[in-house]
């Protein structure tokens, strides 16, 4: 991709007024205009877009006996995208050419309606119970060509039930049960162009709705200190199991997406924080992850095999690393220099990039620092917040990014996009004066 521009507009306003000291009524309504400008593929692409939307909430709380209380929410959601994209030939310096390729309109309304009842049982249990209902509508239309018109929906009622029980006011556990129901990007409903299917309907007809059921347990932690070196520890610790039908996967390159049948995603997430003497703080944090296709079989057709097909069950989710990890290091400097110091290091691990797991990404890491005012230093009747962050410290060279399912040119995959280098970020910011 290269050359390009992009503009944003966002203009919103949000009322909330109080019924009584324990009911309320809430609402948002606001407006996005996009304009983006891009090359990709040989061509020139021109979006228009506009995002409307807002929402309606109502919450009440009250007391349902001496040791129970209870809180109540409803309320609905809508957004609506809609805008046209205009296709161009590109010329050799990557401007936009004189040939229109293309000229279409995309919509898509997003509608949710949601309830949760809240218990608060004694000092310790709470209880949540919740429901929502999506539906997600596409209707996209062809200027050049009518008969590619179409609408698609994906609709869903995900539920939420959630418990935590608190220990000690700096200690509980819960465990969680929720769904979820997802429709593919703009970009992921463009149709597959094998044997011309790209001028039968302007949406992809191997795509459905992407649904999700979650169980987590975990639990969470405070622990104070009375020593003069560390004053407190804290950790979280979650594990999640997540069974999703319909996960979408790019093919070829990214030309068009199909819905794998059932991937299994399974894992645990560590969080833990040290605070100590003189702004000291140690934080750290390990995800791992199983990541793995159930039941899936893709039609070779879309590679050029007619009449073969792929099963894939027991192989892991392309493009999904099963191990990511972070450390830092900060402190401030001293009393007299309000500087504050912070090492960090962070890694991925390696992963597939197709769905036959046969090309891989390598894992890597990579370190930075920051220097950053601790709270803002008063200069002339202002106060002056700055930080110089350096990213990639040792310019490691590495992956950064996969294409899933690449193309294969010349028997190698054409997937890898090289990270970024040693990389400086430089902010200042002006505010009142600190007292």
């Amino acid at each position: 991709m290269s050359g390009g521009g992009i503009g944003l507009e966002e203009i919103g306003v949000s009322l909330r007024h109080s019924l009584t000291e324990n009911n309320s009524v809430s609402g948002l309504v606001y407006a996005n205009p996009k304009v983006l400008q891009r090359s990709e593929r040989a061509t020139f692409r021109d979006f228009n877009r506009y995002h409307l939307g807002g929402n309606l909430i109502y919450r009440a709380g009250y007391d349902l006996t001496a040791d129970v209380s209870a809180n109540t929410t409803i309320g609905a959601d809508r957004a609506y995208q809609n805008g046209t994209i205009l296709f161009y030939s590109l010329t050799a310096a990557g401007t936009r050419g004189t040939e229109l390729r293309d000229n279409k309109g995309e919509g898509a309304i997003n509608t949710g309606v949601f309830a949760q009842q809240e218990f608060r049982i004694g000092e310790h249990l709470g209880v949540d119970l919740g429901a929502r209902w999506d539906e997600i509508r596409y209707d996209y239309r062809s200027f050049i060509n009518p008969k590619l018109n179409d609408a698609r929906s994906f609709s869903r009622v995900s539920p939420k039930i959630g418990v935590n029980y608190r220990v000690s006011p700096t200690h509980s556990f819960y465990a969680n049960l929720g769904g979820g129901v997802e429709a593919p990007a703009g970009n992921e409903t463009d149709p597959a162009s094998t044997f011309g299917q790209d001028t039968v309907t302007a949406i992809n007809p191997l795509l459905d709705p992407i649904r999700s059921t979650t169980y987590e347990v975990g639990t969470k932690h405070v622990m104070p200190f009375a020593g003069n070196l560390f004053s407190a520890f804290s950790y979280d610790l979650a594990l999640y199991h997540t069974n999703v039908t319909n996960e979408i996967v790019p093919y070829r390159g990214g030309r068009f997406y199909f819905t794998a049948g059932k991937v299994r995603r399974q894992g645990a997430e560590i969080g833990a924080a040290l605070l100590g003497a003189s702004d000291l703080e140690l934080n750290g944090s390990l995800t791992m992850s199983h990541n793995e296709y159930i039941d899936y079989t893709v039609d070779s057709v879309h590679y050029g095999r007619a009449g073969k097909s792929a099963d894939y069950a027991g192989n892991d989710v392309a493009g999904v690393p099963s191990l990511f990890y972070a450390l830092s290091a900060g402190r401030s400097i001293s009393e007299a220099i309000p500087l504050r110091l912070q090492l960090s290091m962070r890694g991925v691990g390696d992963y597939f990039v197709d769905d036959a797991n046969g090309v891989e990404v390598p894992a890597y890491h990579t370190f930075g620092a920051t220097l950053s005012t601790s709270n803002g230093i008063n200069v002339g009747g202002v106060s002056l917040k700055a930080f110089l962050s350096v990213e990639n410290l040792a310019d490691k060279r590495f992956i950064g990014s996969a294409f899933v399912n690449p193309d294969v040119v010349n028997g190698v995959p054409v997937a890898f996009e090289p990270g970024a280098g040693r990389t400086f970020l430089f902010s200042v910011s002006i505010g009142p004066p600190n007292r």
